[in-house]
């Protein structure tokens, strides 16, 4: 029902009463035409996770054609994730993602790896960016790499970042 627009994308990110704390599931909604494989996978792959398998459905309510996507995922390394520290950035992120607002990159494997949103994940793509502007020799991916397997570090950055320039923090 919330799908209003032709080709939007609604995402639940869920685990199954039977599944372990190292999967989980996310169902894909889209109105209109089936997502492609490799539309989708991408992006899933960027935001940390391994895909498994995908079970595709259609449903027609009032005529129109839904298509449900349902995706088992797991955490490459094989670490266990908290669903409800992540759902609703791993939602959000998926979401503004996939209509162009934030960027698809490696950079997105934080929503799981250190709990950030899309929004801080902006702030540490922008670090990454501005110093390949200045010379430095390192290449986005690998920035990226690195500050999702030293997630405690991506996070301490961001909140420094908060701490040094949100204005609510400033007396």
């Amino acid at each position: 029902e919330a799908l209003v627009e032709v080709d939007s994308v609604e995402v639940r990110l869920y685990r199954s009463a039977v599944e372990s704390a190292h999967t989980l599931r996310v169902k894909l909604y889209r109105r209109g035409q089936p997502i492609p494989l490799t539309d989708c996978m991408p992006v899933l792959e960027n935001m940390g996770v391994r895909v498994i398998e995908e079970h595709p459905f259609r449903v027609e309510p009032d005529g129109i054609a839904v298509w449900i996507h349902d995706f088992l995922l797991v955490d490459p390394n094989g670490d266990p994730i908290d669903l409800e520290s992540i759902r609703a950035d791993f939602e959000d992120a998926f979401e503004r993602v996939w209509s162009g607002e934030a960027e698809d990159d490696g950079f997105n494997a934080l929503v799981i790896h250190a709990g950030l949103d899309w929004r801080e994940i902006t702030i540490l793509r922008a670090y990454a960016k501005y110093l390949r502007q200045i010379a430095v020799p390192f290449s986005q991916e690998l920035m990226a790499r690195t500050l999702v397997n030293q997630s405690a570090i991506a996070k301490y950055l961001v909140e420094f970042f908060a701490g040094r320039f949100d204005p609510a923090g400033v007396e």
